[in-house]
């Protein structure tokens, strides 16, 4: 027995260390899974007639996981609470909670939202329609969405119609159909009854599936058309559209043909919300209060402390206010308090005036004794702190400028003299300098520059003074202009000549670097460094010199713009002459790829 008992133990050991040493062999979990559910039934069938439940369940091939589900999910029409949809196992549950409309077509888009639970490889465009009538509507109408001021696809827009054909349908009652964009700015909108619409699109903040002043937004001029085909000579599910067109993209390599019944161009008005954003204090003697936009008067300020002696200043666009505190004792306090009067919209973006009042604290940095000392003799011996783009490699182009950290409230002009080096002699030459008001923090210098030419502006020493009484000490500023050989020139001809058109160049980056009218001559665009330039135009059809972007309240739409469809790679010292008929390529289809901006993942 104890023989056998000691066998026992031996074989069982074995076997132990036999499963340890082999773990790695056999099944692995198998591979990975790419495939995306199935559906294999549902309660109701889809497709159902006079269906008026309050519940589908769709039964998948396997297990289910709901990705984002709120997001990806669109209802049309879109009832004023979104059901509740639940992944139990291998089945969905939608539970609506909202009665449903008589005799109405509704269709639930999934998007990418139903997913496999192992892999999340999404069903995408999943969706599922019934009918509380005798019918199914079975139109559609499919078109495209652009972003008005770059032509890049706009990604997760909603588009929608509606069958009031009033305006204020748009801003008072969620759409009667609805469909989103995808990446390349694709939308189709099915199960439309025939009959006259509106079409509209909105880039949706507020999941209400309207207008909502801020967002947003295109519209088409004229009513749409969706009417039945002709059975002899369109396929079903297609409409007879005022102008159709075609495009064909690649999907996994398979050649898709997408049908393009209308282009809408996105915009953002004018209008922006306007509020208040925050306080700071950078500095000791230095406070700023921030606004979201350019307000339409400035506010009004009342500090709460006594005796504070300081200078306001606005930016440029008047959204930012500064406050430099002038005197000591202001300086000193930690807390400020200021009671301040500004405008700023209401939810309706109707400007109004509002009170606050606010606080501005400065915490001063923990310093050591001796870095303490060595701020306060800085501070005692401070001078002007002055910078210039003066510089070798001076662009002809340029304008001189001086730029103080401070703002400067007193300039001796005669006290700054611009010379240009002749061999090793500075022979005085003539300059005018922009008109200086109170409270500056740059002066700029109008001259003449000459190619190649050698310059020194010399700055006396007491020439100017900040707000605080402090001067800079004398100053000398050097630059050599660049040879004209350092550039290249670019004329660009439009042909067929378009009326109120402006031409711009671009960077890679799509910025706008430069701008000109368009002549019979051509735009000359001189002084280009070697680099490579995108081109694009705009029509400015009220003539006010900048691109406009468009209105629905007076159904202004955008300024159209068109791209040029290539690129050009300058080089030093070469002239260039491009002839450009804009209407070779289609305005949504010119732009060159590398220029198109990818979707945003926050849409």
């Amino acid at each position: 027995m104890v023989l056998l008992r000691k066998t026992l133990i031996i074989l069982a050991t074995a076997l132990v260390v036999a499963g340890c040493a082999n773990r790695g062999i056999g099944p692995q979990g198998g591979p990975k899974d790419t495939e995306p559910p199935v559906p294999l039934k549902s309660e109701p069938e889809i497709g159902a007639l006079n269906w008026h439940g309050d519940r589908i369940e769709v039964t998948f091939n396997e297990y289910l996981e709901l990705v984002d589900v709120t997001t990806h999910l669109l209802m049309s029409p879109p009832q004023q609470n979104a059901p509740d949809v639940k992944a139990r196992g291998k089945r969905l549950m939608i539970y609506f909670k909202d009665t449903l409309q008589a005799n109405t077509t509704y269709t639930l888009d999934f998007g990418e939202a139903v997913c496999d639970f192992r892999e999340r490889v999404p069903l995408k465009g999943y969706n599922f329609y019934f009918a509380t009538g005798d019918e199914i509507d079975t139109l559609d109408y499919c078109g495209k969405v652009f972003d008005a001021s770059t032509m890049n696809p706009a990604s997760g827009i909603i588009v929608g119609i509606h069958s009031d054909l009033e305006d204020s349908a748009f801003t008072t009652k969620p759409f009667l159909r609805i469909a989103r964009t995808d990446s390349a700015g694709y939308f189709r909108i099915g199960n439309i009854h025939p009959g006259q619409y509106r079409l509209f699109a909105v880039e949706e903040t507020s999941r209400d599936y309207r207008l909502t002043p801020g967002e947003a937004l295109a519209f088409a001029d004229e009513l749409i058309e969706v009417v039945a085909p002709a059975p002899d000579t369109i396929a079903p599910d297609t409409i007879a559209a005022d102008t159709i067109a075609v495009d064909s993209i690649a999907q996994d390599s398979i050649i898709v043909e997408q049908r393009i019944d209308k282009i809408l161009f996105l915009f953002k008005e004018e209008q922006q919300k306007l509020y208040m954003q925050r306080t700071l204090r950078p500095d000791q003697h230095r406070i700023q209060i921030f606004f979201s936009a350019t307000p339409d008067s400035l506010p009004e300020l009342r500090p709460l402390t006594d005796s504070l002696n300081y200078h306001i200043q606005y930016s440029a666009h008047q959204d930012t206010l500064t406050m430099w505190l002038l005197d000591s004792m202001s300086i000193a306090q930690d807390s400020l308090f200021f009671e301040i009067k500004y405008r700023r919209t209401d939810s309706l973006y109707q400007l109004e005036w509002a009170s606050d009042t606010i606080r501005a604290i400065w915490r001063a940095p923990r310093l050591t004794a001796k870095a303490k000392e060595a701020l306060d003799r800085k501070n005692r011996n401070r001078r002007l702190e002055l910078r210039s783009n003066a510089r070798t490699g001076f662009d002809i182009y340029d304008t001189l400028h001086i730029d103080c950290a401070t703002p400067l409230t007193g300039v001796e002009q005669d006290s700054i003299h611009l010379f240009e080096r002749v061999d090793t002699i500075l022979k005085p030459m003539p300059f005018t300098m922009a008109p200086f008001d109170s409270l500056s923090h740059q002066l700029l210098f109008y001259a003449k520059f000459k190619p190649e030419g050698k310059y020194e502006l010399h700055v006396d020493s007491g020439a100017m003074h900040d707000v605080y009484g402090i001067t800079q000490v004398k100053q000398t500023y050097t630059l050599q202009v660049k040879s004209l050989q350092d550039y290249s020139t670019i004329r660009v001809k439009l042909n067929p000549m378009v009326d109120k058109a402006r031409i711009q160049v671009l960077n890679n980056k799509d910025v706008v670097l430069r701008e000109l009218p368009a002549t019979k001559d051509g735009a000359f665009f001189e002084y280009l460094k070697p680099d490579t330039y995108y081109f694009r135009m705009y029509i400015d059809e009220n003539e006010d010199g900048r691109w406009t972007t468009g209105e629905w309240s007076s159904k202004r739409q955008p300024e159209p713009i068109y791209y040029f469809p290539g690129k050009l790679q300058t080089k030093s010292n070469w002239d260039f002459e491009e002839e450009w008929d804009y209407q070779a390529e289609e305005q949504t289809k010119a732009k060159p790829a590398e220029l198109i901006m990818k979707p945003s993942s926050k849409r």
